[in-house]
Order: C-alpha cells, then sequence, then structure tokens
C-alpha cells in the first residue's frame, strides 16, 4: 500500500567499489566469506516511520517468502518503524520501534550490527533514526556494499511518496527530497538497479536526477509507478528468480538464473509480472478491482535519460521560436487538458498527494504535439525526436484500462506540465496543495518545513539564469509562469 507514498551512466560496477567484510557481527561475516559471492544482494530500505509499518511487513514477508533462502540472492534489511500502527512479532521476531539491520531468511530474520558503516544500529540496543535523512540511506548502502558484495545491487525502497518527496518520518517531521537523497548519497553508493514501492516516482525528472549524468548517486535501471497504488505483486516477480537447482525452481519453465539476470532483465520481469498480478486482481473482482484501472509501472534504462533530456529541452526551445510563441503555449496547453471533443492527455496525478494535474505522461505528449497542426515543422520534428529518445528510456511499462490508448514500452513515464491556475502553487509554491513558500521544482535550494527539497538537475543542467532565453523546459515553464523580473515566486529569472 502507497497512499501518497513509496538511472544512466554507471561509472563502475559496485562490486569494483565495496571493501571486504569488516562491520558485520563476527559469525555473519565468516559466514557470508566462506561462501561463493551471490548473483544479487537485494537491500531493502524500509521507511515504515509512518503508517507503512505494517503494509511493509507484509511486503517484506511476501519477499522473503519467494526468495526461499536460495544462496543466489542476499535479502538484507533496515527497517524504521513506527509507534503505534503495527504489534507484529512474527516478521522480525518480536515487536520493536525504531531502526534496526536484517539478514532476512525465509522464515527467520537475523539482527545485524551496523559495524563502522552504520555505527548507530547495534545488535543489542535500539536507537531512533530519522529515516527522511539520507545520510541513513548512505549508511545503509555503505554497510551493504562492504559486508554483503555480490555481482549486481539492488535497492528497493518502501515508504511513501509524492513525486516531489519520499519516505516521511514521523519523529522528524520532514520529507527526504528527491534531489537531496543523490546528493548526499553520494556516486561511491550507486546500485545497479532501483525498485521504488513509492507513489509517482515514475518520472522523467527523477529518472534524469538519479542518473550518472546528474554527478550524483545513480542507477543503471528504475523500476517505479507513476500513479499513486499499491504494492507491485513482489511474490511473483521473486518466485521466478532461483537458480538451477533450486527447489523452488522446479518445474517452472519460466525460471530466470540469477546469475544471467542484469539489471534490465530485472526491470522488465519486474513490469511483466508486476501486470500478472493487476491482471489478477482484476480477475478476482470486489472493491480492489475496481481500483486497478488507474494503476501502471515502468522499468527506465537510466543509460538513455541524458538524451530524453537533451531531446526535451530542445522541444522546449523549439516553442519559443514558433512565428507566436503564444498561440504554440496555448496549443500545448490545450494538447494537454483537452477541449472540443478530446480528452485530457494521459495523466497521472492524485490530486490528493500531487500538484494538481501535473503529472502528464510524456510520450502522450509528445504524440499529440508531433501530430500538432497549430505547431510548426521544427517544434512538431523536435517532439518526434524526443519522442524516440524516450522509447529508449523506457524499457518495459505496463497500464490499466483507465489509461485509454497506453502503449506498453512507451507510456509510463511522466513530465512535470502544470496547468497555470495551478502553477505558482504547485511548481512555483509549496511541495504540497495549501503550502505556501518558495519553488520545489528549480535549480534553486529550497527547504519546506525541514524538507530540503529544490536543486534539481533536470532543472539545473543547460539553463543560464537572468539571459532572458529559455534553454531548458524548466525555463520554459519558469517564462510561462513566473516571469517576474525579480525572478518571482522561485527566485529565477530565466
Amino acid at each position: 500500500m502507497r497512499h501518497g507514498w513509496l538511472v544512466p551512466l554507471l561509472a563502475l560496477p559496485c562490486t569494483a567499489q565495496v571493501a571486504p567484510p569488516s562491520s558485520v557481527a563476527a559469525s555473519v561475516a565468516s559466514s557470508a566469506a566462506a561462501k561463493s559471492e551471490p548473483a544479487w544482494t537485494l537491500l531493502v530500505y524500509g521507511a515504515a516511520d509512518n503508517n507503512a509499518d505494517d503494509h511493509f511487513q507484509s511486503f517484506l514477508n511476501d519477499v522473503r517468502g519467494a526468495v526461499a533462502d536460495d544462496p543466489a540472492i542476499e535479502l538484507i534489511v533496515f527497517v524504521d518503524r513506527a509507534v503505534g500502527y503495527s504489534a507484529e512479532t512474527a516478521t522480525f521476531g518480536e515487536e520493536f520501534t525504531g531502526g534496526r539491520l536484517y539478514r532476512m531468511h525465509a522464515k527467520s530474520a537475523e539482527r545485524l550490527d551496523g559495524g563502522e558503516e552504520f555505527p548507530e544500529c547495534k545488535r543489542d540496543a535500539e536507537f531512533e533514526p530519522d529515516s527522511a535523512d539520507p545520510a541513513m540511506l548512505r549508511k545503509f548502502l555503505a554497510f551493504g556494499h562492504a559486508n554483503f558484495p555480490a555481482k549486481r545491487t539492488g535497492l528497493i525502497i518502501y515508504s511513501h511518496a509524492s513525486g516531489v518527496s519520499l519516505c516521511p518520518d514521523e519523529q522528524s517531521r520532514r520529507d527526504m527530497g528527491i534531489p537531496e537523497l543523490a546528493q548526499t548519497v553520494g556516486a561511491e553508493q550507486s546500485v545497479d538497479w532501483i525498485a521504488l514501492e513509492l507513489c509517482n516516482m515514475s518520472g522523467v525528472e527523477i529518472a534524469y536526477q538519479w542518473s550518472a549524468f546528474a554527478d550524483g548517486f545513480a542507477t543503471q535501471v528504475l523500476t517505479a509507478i507513476p500513479n499513486a497504488g499499491p504494492p507491485l505483486d513482489w511474490r511473483r516477480v521473486f518466485e521466478r528468480v532461483h537458480a538451477p537447482g533450486h527447489p523452488a525452481a522446479a518445474g517452472r519453465a519460466d525460471a530466470v538464473d540469477p546469475a544471467t539476470l542484469d539489471a534490465r532483465g530485472f526491470g522488465k520481469l519486474a513490469v511483466e509480472e508486476g501486470e500478472k498480478g493487476r491482471l489478477a486482481v482484476l480477475a478476482a473482482g470486489g472493491e480492489r478491482a475496481q481500483r486497478v484501472g488507474h494503476e501502471a509501472a515502468a522499468s527506465l534504462d537510466l543509460d538513455h535519460a541524458g538524451d530524453v533530456k537533451h531531446a526535451i529541452d530542445a522541444f522546449a526551445v523549439a516553442l519559443t521560436k514558433e512565428a507566436d510563441p503564444n498561440a504554440a503555449r496555448k496549443a500545448l496547453e490545450k494538447l494537454r487538458d483537452g477541449g472540443d471533443g478530446v480528452a485530457p492527455v494521459m495523466n497521472y496525478s492524485d490530486d490528493r498527494f500531487t500538484p494538481a494535474g501535473a503529472w502528464v505522461d510524456l510520450y502522450a505528449l509528445l504524440a499529440r504535439a508531433a501530430a500538432c497542426a497549430e505547431l510548426g515543422d521544427a517544434t512538431r520534428a523536435a517532439a518526434r525526436d524526443a519522442m524516440a529518445a524516450t522509447d529508449e528510456l523506457v524499457i518495459a511499462s505496463f497500464g490499466m484500462s483507465g489509461y485509454a490508448g497506453f502503449e506498453p514500452g512507451r507510456n509510463g513515464l511522466f513530465l512535470h506540465f502544470p496547468s497555470a491556475n495551478a502553477a505558482r502553487l504547485a511548481t512555483f509554491g509549496g511541495p504540497r496543495a495549501g503550502e505556501t513558500g518558495g519553488a520545489w521544482y528549480s535549480p534553486l535550494p529550497h527547504e519546506a518545513n525541514g524538507s530540503h527539497l529544490g536543486e534539481w538537475a533536470w532543472c539545473r543542467d543547460g539553463a543560464v539564469r537572468d539571459d532572458r532565453v529559455v534553454q531548458n523546459w524548466f525555463e520554459l515553464l519558469d517564462a510561462w509562469f513566473d516571469d517576474a523580473a525579480d525572478g518571482g515566486a522561485n527566485g529565477w529569472r530565466y
């Protein structure tokens, strides 16, 4: 369950950056060293100091049961639990609140000591982390890399998110900023694959931020959902990933050997089984089936995120060079909003949690622009170029019946494009509807309620401040919605 909640050249493989085991309890370190390096280490960051606590445990039980102690896969967990949401003892062997580290087995949980990399996490003491602080994630990744090296490393983050921020912590009363994560965690803790059990996170700005093009923490492949909705069917996913000879692979023609499964393959598999899970819910009927229609997911190859960034920026520039730029703006807004018998473009916004109308399907918008007679030849050509780049970025995707015309492998990735009447609040106002303050969608720093937002690489790269020339998508929105001599609400004068 993810109510309003819960990258592209990888410089070096993660296994080239790790140190020998040094900080896990001695018995754990010796047993890890005694066996051969696994194909995958999966690091699960459970930022559950909120009402996701009980749901996180259900998700984790599905995953560990499906992994079924396959020696080719290590399953390492950091969890920050909340007060008052769950008294469950079966998952970890006891009820507790606060932060701990575990090595998960099919039917048991082995508590770990964080040692040098994560000294706050001790087997014999409790501590209350701020899981919205990306320093916690950095320490967890350093711990995992150092003590559980593998051929490939994956990260699964489970919590709440909004597309603006993630991992709200009830104790600290703050969220983690998306650029803040990349900047704080750093490139040295990069991983091969990230899966986000977080709402509204399949955004092109997020993909670019967590790619090597943006100079920080990066991943090669990102799996995420653009909408608000429940978790993907991770039991189905991991039931298929087993080494030859493992009992769980017996009789399964579709079993995939973890040793041959790369990050792109994991991303494709997650989408494939995620869609099967949604279809199974639909077939079962009931209340949940009624909500399945507006659910989707995508896996992205972030090696192509820079190409998409450049293509969208070129599209933005072309719009400003139209013979009548104001007419071009009105044409693009009409393509987004619909009218005259035409439906609005595919959109993943949920007004409870995201800026109203802002999460527009990127490929669908570009396809409309490429076919729009009200736009000039150069703009339509730029839209076609951006469509081609987006098609390369999206490895696999699915969208249920509520997204009419959804094209698997093309749709499922959103672009921030708010309507004019929501722009100052949703883009150049606070991080959520009803809040006020500076901009979160900005190259500039922005803090709201202790959360460090702003500083998006998508908005920064290619932009030149105060030259009065639109150079990227962000500056196009700034020119349209916040064109003031003093920099306006967001402090940036394009």
